[in-house]
Parts: structure tokens; C-alpha cells; sequence
């Protein structure tokens, strides 16, 4: 399937959308990592992402359609990091707030597994 850029850009709103709406009605979360931060050489992801496959048979509670949702974002990234440079401009401005809101998810459900 290929995507146009003005599909991206409706994708992209949409998100964004539901992401405002969604934070307006929950209240604070903790301040997440700051996004962009962490670096890592091309050795260190060449052996993230051979430990990261090896790991995948161990991992649990992740279906094949979660599996193809997380390669579709990483492709995304991948196609934006060879078009441009995404960590300044709009990709960068795109994804922060993306960042912060699954980070706040992420909190909040590993509170919930604590309870």
C-alpha cells in the first residue's frame, strides 16, 4: 500500500486529534524522558536488534497483528530517517507529543500491574 503525502499528513492530524482530546480529559502524568535524547551508535542497534529478534520467541502476550503494528512504525521511521533528517522539522514536532502520550500510557498501566 503505498501512501501519498497528503495521507500522512491526514493520518498525522488525526493522531494528533485524538491524542489533544485524550489528554484534556485525563488528568497530569509524570514528565516523561526527554524524546531525542538517548543516542545509540550502529553497532549498539545492530546488536539491539539482533538480541531484540532472538527475544521475540520469549516474549509474551504480544499478538502477530501488535507485531505488525510496531514494524510498521519502525519502517515509517526507518523511510523518514533516509528522506530527512527527523530529528529537527516536523517529524521531530510530530512525534514528541506522540512520545510523551504512549510514555504517559506506558506509566499508568505499569501502575495499574503494581496495584
Amino acid at each position: 500500500m503505498k501512501l501519498t503525502e497528503s495521507r500522512i499528513k491526514e493520518i498525522i492530524f488525526e493522531e494528533l486529534q485524538s491524542l489533544s482530546e485524550a489528554e484534556q480529559e485525563q488528568s497530569p502524568a509524570p514528565k516523561p524522558e526527554k524524546f531525542g535524547s538517548k543516542m545509540t551508535s550502529s553497532s549498539q542497534r545492530t546488536k539491539g536488534l539482533k538480541q531484540g529478534a532472538s527475544d521475540v520467541s520469549k516474549q509474551q502476550g504480544i499478538d502477530p497483528k501488535e507485531y505488525g503494528i510496531m514494524q510498521q512504525v519502525e519502517e515509517i521511521l526507518q523511510d523518514l530517517a533516509n528522506l530527512t533528517d527527523i530529528k529537527t522539522g516536523k517529524v521531530i514536532t510530530v512525534l514528541n507529543p506522540v512520545f510523551k502520550k504512549l510514555t504517559a500510557i506506558r506509566d499508568e498501566l505499569k501502575q495499574q500491574v503494581k496495584k
